[in-house]
This record gives structure tokens, sequence and C-alpha cells, in this order.
């Protein structure tokens, strides 16, 4: 699993530079992973993407200086921020997703649609099992809170 996953990085990092998103890096993914950060709260990303808040709040925060979020206050809370892409953070974030229509589509036919429709229902339920087991599939996350 890890050749595909890193596939996929090296295709959208190398699509949003050609697209003139030549600022973000691998690391910014974390933040730009489905569903979008748009309206979260750092610490919610920050466990979605099994990474600190302090390391989180600095991709944030490089983000932010590039134009593609902006932190608010959270109108339901106002001692935290929620995170808000710009319109450059969606333009990015169509990117992403037109790269990973292709990527789609190829994988697709590499595998014939019987079998590619197989692998996505599996990953689907793999994912619903790490969401159910607290994000690692060996039990709760001790030590991290979404908040």
């Amino acid at each position: 699993m890890r050749r595909p996953h890193n596939a996929i990085r090296r295709r959208i990092i190398t699509g949003l530079h050609a697209a003139g998103f030549t600022g973000l890096q691998p690391g910014h993914l974390a933040v730009f992973q489905w569903p979008t950060p748009d309206g979260l709260r750092p610490g919610v990303l920050a466990v979605r993407a099994d990474a600190s808040k302090q390391a989180m709040n600095h991709l944030l925060g490089q983000l932010e200086a590039d134009g593609y979020i902006v932190r608010k206050p959270d109108p339901a809370d106002r001692r935290t921020r929620v995170v808000h892409l710009t319109p450059r953070g969606n333009e990015a974030l169509a990117v992403m997703e037109q790269i990973m229509e292709k990527v789609d589509a190829e994988w697709r036919q590499a595998l014939g649609g019987e079998d590619y429709d197989r692998l996505q229902q599996a990953l689907i339920k793999l994912n619903a099992h790490f969401e159910a087991t607290g994000g690692n599939g060996a039990g709760p996350r001790n030590g991290h809170d979404a908040d």
C-alpha cells in the first residue's frame, strides 16, 4: 500500500507545481485530505493527519502565509479557531481533485472495472474500521485529543 500512496502523493505535488502552486509540499497534503479542512478546528485536522497539534499548526501557518487558508474564530466557541479555504485554497483543491480523477481512471483501466470496484469497497471498509477503532486499527487513540 506504500507504493500506491507514494505514487499518488508524487502525482499530486507534481500536478500542483505544474499548475502554479509551487509552494505546496507533500506535508501540506495532510491538511487538504478528504474531506476538506473547511470549517474544522486545527486539533481535528491534527488527529486526522496523525500529527501533533503543534505540527499541524505549523503547516496551517505556512498555508495561511501563502494564502491557501484563513483561521477564524469558531462561532460556536470563540476560544477556538476554525480553518477555512480561501479562493486560492479551493483552486488548489480543484487541481488535486482533477489529478485524483485521472489516477482513478488509470487504476480502473489497469485493474479492470470489477477488480477496481472490489479494491475500492475493501478500502472503504478498512477506512470505516480505522474510524471505529480510533485511526490505527488497534484500539482507541491514547494521547490524541481532537479539540
